[in-house]
């Protein structure tokens, strides 16, 4: 009798850790963030809006892009001009997106103030 309870206890065991492994895993809410982001971004694109929108000014593989801070997404920029000068550095701006060659055009541009910036980007400021 001892032996079938503890056959039966293994079994049940076992049978709950291979349901358990084909559950997906959860994902806190961070999905969420993005898609509701790019959906944002979507609708502003495709009525010709303009949008504002956080994020840093890089350079990627020779141009200049802006990562947007909510969805991490690459954004080419039309008017290389209005972000002249401001590579590296966390901004906001006010553009308007265009969805089909991944591209913003920035109308107006303004730096976030150095507490928003991480420790790493301000130690570069002071380099320079």
């Amino acid at each position: 009798m001892k032996r079938l309870l503890t056959l039966l206890f293994a079994l049940v065991i076992t049978a709950s850790l291979s349901m358990l492994a084909q559950e997906p895993a959860a994902n806190p809410g961070g999905d969420k963030k993005v898609d509701k982001a790019e959906k944002k971004e979507a609708k502003a694109a495709e009525k010709g809006k303009s949008m504002s929108l956080t994020g840093w000014v890089k350079d990627q593989d020779g141009k200049t892009m802006f990562i947007n801070d909510k969805d991490k997404q690459a954004w080419s920029i039309e008017n290389m001009d209005a972000v002249k000068g401001h590579e590296g550095h966390h901004v906001k701006v006010k553009a308007k997106l265009n969805e089909a060659d991944h591209s913003l055009s920035v109308e107006k541009l303004t730096m976030l103030r150095k507490a928003k910036q991480t420790a790493e980007e301000q130690k570069n400021e002071e380099k320079k």
